[in-house]
């Protein structure tokens, strides 16, 4: 039997809505299916499993999937309907480019506007973190690194690129694909600790310093599997 691909109660036809909160359910369904991997690169959207879990109506699905596909993760064509984004190795490049301009300028703005606060909330997230990568659960550290990143880009004040940032964060897990079930050899909790500590006193240089050494090693990695994983397959169709 083929498991769900989304996890919230399905909804009867009657309770199908339209409207914003309804296309934000159907963003945020897509999007936790595919930090936790149930949906991965190349997996087709079923659409009337969607609207149930999400309790949407074929116009706010369009709507959801029109957004998801402005944040990099949803192709849409006439005869294949909506699947999850294959990212070749040139466009895994690009999405890493775009976080080192983004995050360089949101660490510049926390650095100046840090508070204690901020530091606990932070402090918070590396702590579920931490624990994680001691109980060996991979997963969920990974999680919390990307909620690490998240958080401190919101707190920098600017939504704007704040919601970019988060749109090139929900992107990554997309790249564990090309994996093959390896477990990564890579852990950024030591980096993500230093870059705290920079933020905390206000050294927006050592911030950006350390947090560009964990995306560009986070990047190689990421990389090699991809090139590999072309190398056996072939790039993606286009």
């Amino acid at each position: 039997m083929t498991k769900p691909q989304f996890r919230r109660k399905a909804a009867a036809k009657a309770e199908l809505k339209s409207g914003q909160d309804a296309e934000e359910r159907v963003f945020s369904l897509v999007v936790e299916a595919v930090q936790d991997q149930r949906l991965k690169a190349g997996d087709r959207l079923v659409e009337r499993e969607l609207a149930e879990a999400a309790g949407a109506n074929r116009q706010a699905i369009r709507n959801g999937l029109l957004r998801l596909v402005n944040a990099g993760l949803v192709e849409t064509s006439r005869n294949k309907g909506a699947r999850i984004v294959r990212l070749s190795a040139a466009e895994a490049e690009q999405v890493f480019e775009a976080r080192l301009v983004v995050e360089t300028g949101l660490l510049q703005r926390l650095a100046r506007t840090y508070t204690d606060e901020a530091g606990i909330r932070l402090q918070e997230i590396l702590r579920a973190e931490g624990a994680a990568y001691d109980e060996g659960n991979v997963v969920e550290a990974r999680h919390h690194s990307r909620l690490f990143h998240m958080e401190m880009g919101r707190l920098a004040g600017n939504r704007h690129l704040s919601r970019l940032l988060n749109d090139l964060i929900n992107c990554q897990p997309l790249l564990m694909s090309h994996r093959r079930g390896r477990p990564s050899e890579f852990s950024g909790h030591n980096l993500h600790i230093k870059t705290l500590a920079a933020l905390a006193r206000g050294d927006s240089e050592g911030a950006v310093h350390y947090n560009n050494q964990l995306l560009s090693a986070v990047k190689s990695e990421m990389l090699l599997d991809i090139k590999a994983s072309e190398d056996d397959d072939g790039p993606p169709s286009a």
